[in-house]
Order: structure tokens, then C-alpha cells, then sequence
């Protein structure tokens, strides 16, 4: 019986542990309007790295796709780069600062052309 006790109690306190996993890995979704021909259009969604690095991989935009980290409510230098398809990057920020993730794709087209980013280690929130 003590036996049977004692492994219950480590199954609910291994479960326990396993539901308190924050998710630090995101799908950032950016939509790039129909005719649009800005330098850059950013997501919606605001990112704040957990320490000083974050992890970008592009999962469908092209190679050599030009990004940009835009600072949100301080005066903080934009962090601008290229990203490759599938290829992960490493950038060097701020912990804790928000950003605003920003793409240098065109969409002359009818239709709105919509991407995606993916961020690891990483806060998220919708302005």
C-alpha cells in the first residue's frame, strides 16, 4: 500500500511539473497587404527575448529576405539583418525590451501575401 502511495504521489508531481512548461517558441504570422510597397511591414505581435539572444528561423519566405527588430516605446536602435530559409539566427538583443518583427517584402499583387517567422526564446503579446 505505502508503495502504491508512493508512486502515485511521484506521477502526480511528475504530471505537475510537465504542465508548467512555458512556451517559449512562436509562429509569428506577418501579412503583407495587397499593393504594398513599404520598406518594411511588421507583425502585430510584439516579441520580448528571456536574455540577451533570440532564435529566428524563416519557415516561407525567400533567401536573403531582409528583417528588422523594430523597438517598441524606448529609443533603442532597430536591429536589421537577413534571414535564410529555414536557417536559424541567432540575434543578440535586450532581455526583456519589446520588438515589433518586420519583413522588406513587396506585394504588388490583388491578394494579401501572408508569412511567417518563427521565434524562440521569446514573450509574446498582440497590441
Amino acid at each position: 500500500m505505502k508503495k502504491l502511495i508512493a508512486c502515485l504521489l511521484v506521477l502526480a508531481g511528475a504530471l505537475g511539473l510537465i504542465g508548467c512548461v512555458v512556451q517559449t517558441n512562436y509562429n509569428i504570422r506577418i501579412v503583407i497587404p495587397a499593393g504594398s510597397q513599404a520598406e518594411f511591414v511588421y507583425s502585430d505581435a510584439e516579441i520580448a527575448p528571456l536574455s540577451n539572444q533570440l532564435t529566428i528561423k524563416s519557415i516561407d519566405v525567400a533567401d536573403g529576405t531582409r528583417i528588422e527588430l523594430k523597438a517598441v516605446g524606448v529609443e533603442q536602435e532597430n536591429v536589421s539583418t537577413y534571414l535564410d530559409k529555414g536557417q536559424a539566427l541567432l540575434i543578440d538583443t535586450e532581455k526583456g525590451a519589446w520588438f515589433k518583427i518586420g519583413v522588406a517584402i513587396q506585394n504588388p499583387t490583388d491578394e494579401d501575401i501572408v508569412v511567417v517567422i518563427n521565434v524562440e526564446n521569446v514573450n509574446v503579446r498582440i497590441e
